[in-house]
């Protein structure tokens, strides 16, 4: 089995990856992200242009996108990436998976092939066709081969044959993470918060597990800790940001099967019943669970929640009543 933690940045994931590696038949990576599959140019939107909407010229384009991500998450020189969770298989196992996905290929390119390049190399090479033209006084545009190596690939593709393909590309994948080949292995944010059910037919037993948190002390912890650049910084942006980052939640289940929704005051407030929520969803026998708050340390925790009632933080007590109104389902108060 598969065990995925997603969330909405923030969350508190990692405390789930925490809890389920205390279980003896858990194997984990630790909380390094592989987002292969959700990013953009990953494995979601290759299925989007190769299956969906598929079209002569995009779909073998999207492959070369994919291609530039997976070098770009491989890591270079002294900064590996992915390659070292990997063993150094990463691109190698990446690039079996474009050629599977792959029908046929030609030497040839079209514009985007030539945007790729930047503008510069783009306006270069069409000014100096127009300007041949010009000189050769003709009534049609000189083209000469801007691109001579540029090689062009064809899909040709069912979508049942894009999710077994996919399924081998994962499960080498997982194969290679899971150094203990134990029966479980948790890794870190393999698919987002929504449309789960489009990711799991792409591996072959996945469980995900959705973690939420107060915006309250999110809207906190990023203007005090983290003063990062994903989250909004003014309060009424925030709100408009969180909504918009949950409005799934309003027509898709997020308790099925294969996903389930925890709250992160839960883990800490509510321990022993949370846990026991977990163990049912995942089959893990508590029985298991020798390292029983060695990772996941709910006291702990405890300290990077309710900030809102902090004198620290009262400066923020306008922005908290904002909060407070807008986003009010949201709130946590079953402390």
């Amino acid at each position: 089995m598969i065990i995925t933690c997603a969330s909405y940045y923030g969350t508190g994931s990692s405390a789930i990856t925490d809890l389920v590696m205390e279980y003896d038949n858990v194997y984990g990576v630790g909380d390094y992200e592989i987002r292969i599959f959700q990013d953009i140019d990953g494995v979601r939107d290759l299925e989007y242009y190769l299956i969906e909407n598929y079209n002569r010229h995009n779909s073998g384009h999207a492959l070369k996108r994919f291609k530039r991500l997976v070098d770009f998450s491989s890591g270079i020189g002294f900064i590996k990436k992915y390659e070292k969770f990997f063993g150094g298989k990463f691109k190698q196992l990446s690039y079996d998976y474009i050629e599977k996905l792959t029908d046929y290929k030609f030497k040839g390119y079209w514009h985007e092939d030539l945007r790729d390049k930047g503008n510069f190399f783009y306006f270069r090479k069409r000014l100096l066709n127009k300007i041949i033209t010009t000189l050769k006084r003709s009534n049609r545009d000189y083209h000469i081969n801007e691109l001579p190596k540029e090689i062009t690939l064809g899909v040709n593709l069912t979508e049942e044959e894009f999710i077994k393909y996919t399924k081998e590309y994962s499960h080498n994948l997982i194969s290679c993470l899971n150094k203990e080949n134990v029966s479980n292995i948790v890794v870190d944010q393999l698919v987002p918060p929504n449309h789960i059910d489009k990711y799991v037919r792409y591996f072959d037993d996945l469980k995900v597990i959705v973690v939420e948190r107060d915006p309250r002390d999110i809207y906190l912890l990023e203007k005090e800790m983290w003063k990062g650049t994903v989250v909004p910084h003014d309060v009424e942006t925030f709100c408009k940001w969180w909504r918009a980052t949950r409005a799934h939640r309003h027509y898709e289940n997020l308790n099925t099967d294969y996903s389930i929704l925890v709250q992160f005051e839960d883990l800490i407030y509510h321990y022993d019943e949370t846990v026991k929520q977990v163990e049912k969803f995942l089959g893990l026998n508590k029985d298991n669970h020798s390292a029983s708050k060695k990772l996941l340390e709910p006291n702990k925790s405890m300290k990077n929640t309710k900030l809102y009632e902090l004198d620290k933080y009262k400066k923020y007590s306008k922005d908290i009543a904002f909060i407070e109104h807008n986003l009010e389902e949201y709130l946590f108060r079953n402390y």
